[in-house]
């Protein structure tokens, strides 16, 4: 049995259960945004004096044990404290529970913690022998106004420093009028790294790779406005499909999204490794079969040995 938490306000999360549907796995859906259907999450001892765990609510009555786990939370998107307290408490006691299961997560939360800071995850990237551009986070303008890549006949880009999803921006002659308001908010200066965009969705041991075309600044800007933007298939160098599959389990990750851009020397450059993609956008675009990687990825691990050792019931 397999159990996908998140939204049924999200992209993925319906989606997935669909295609599981279709597949004919066996599974438990909990979506954190159904506030009027509750959750119950209890832990007891079973009769070995181990931790079990019991979830009830929903499509669940705390009996069926899961064998693998898939988890894309959900996002507030409102400050009323009516949702943001008991979604807050239901996630609070969802990783906690996350923590001390025995079958396997994808992905674990508390190992998406690198994610969080983009400047530290790309220091890691670089540790596992990718190469990444040149770097500067900072609040301070004086800072910021003087950088330079060591190419330095490069445009510059800005972006946030933490995990919330920002859209990157030239920094151009107008833009630098406001490197006055950098003490109210630590920026990342990146050199932009000329070429095309690329994803490589890893899922356990497979990559999937997509190649983004558009003339946006950051290609998702190009989505959201219904401009131009194109995915297909891309083919990568030798050995880096599985050092990207390296990186992903070095992060205590099962599957991740790498985006890279790459030069036209064939030069591949690092930006970030997402630790919860947005599968189906890419999907979308492209017609490749990353959801179908994920589903049959979701179906090995519940089927693998060991799942009667299970200490989680839905």
């Amino acid at each position: 049995m397999i159990l996908v938490i998140g939204s049924g306000r999200d992209k993925v999360f319906p989606v997935l259960v669909e295609r599981l549907r279709e597949a004919g796995a066996q599974f438990r859906a909990l979506d954190e945004d159904a506030l009027d259907r509750p959750i119950d999450i209890v832990a007891e001892e079973d009769g070995a004096g181990h931790l079990l765990f019991r979830i009830t609510g929903q499509d669940c009555d705390g009996r069926v044990p899961i064998r693998a786990i898939f988890v894309r939370h959900a996002v507030a998107r409102t400050l009323d404290p009516a949702v943001t307290e008991p979604l807050g408490a239901l996630q609070v006691a969802l990783n906690l529970m996350l923590l001390q299961v025995r079958c396997p997560v994808v992905n674990p939360p508390a190992h998406a913690f690198s994610n969080y800071s983009k400047v530290y995850q790309l220091g890691l990237l670089a540790e596992m022998g990718f190469e990444v551009p040149d770097t500067l986070l900072t609040n301070c303008p004086q800072a910021a106004a003087v950088f330079k890549p060591n190419c330095g006949s490069r445009e510059i880009i800005f972006k946030g420093a933490s995990n919330m999803m920002t859209l990157v921006q030239i920094l151009t002659d107008a833009r630098r009028a406001r490197l006055v308001h950098l003490p109210n908010s630590p920026t990342v200066f990146q050199e932009r790294i000329p070429g095309e965009d690329l994803r490589v969705h890893v899922i356990g041991e497979e990559w999937i790779a997509t190649r983004l075309v558009s003339e946006d600044a950051d290609y998702r800007r190009a989505a959201f406005n219904d401009e131009r933007v194109r995915g297909e298939a891309a083919i990568l160098p030798d050995g880096l499909g599985e050092r990207c599959v390296a990186a992903t389990r070095g992060m205590g990750l099962v599957a991740s999204g790498i985006d890279f851009r790459v030069e036209p020397s064939g030069r591949h450059v690092v930006l970030e490794l997402n630790p919860f993609p947005q599968f189906t956008f890419y999907e979308r675009l492209s017609g490749q079969p990353i959801m179908a990687a994920l589903v049959a990825h979701l179906m090995q691990l519940a089927a693998a040995p060991g799942g009667a050792d299970s200490n989680l019931l839905v």
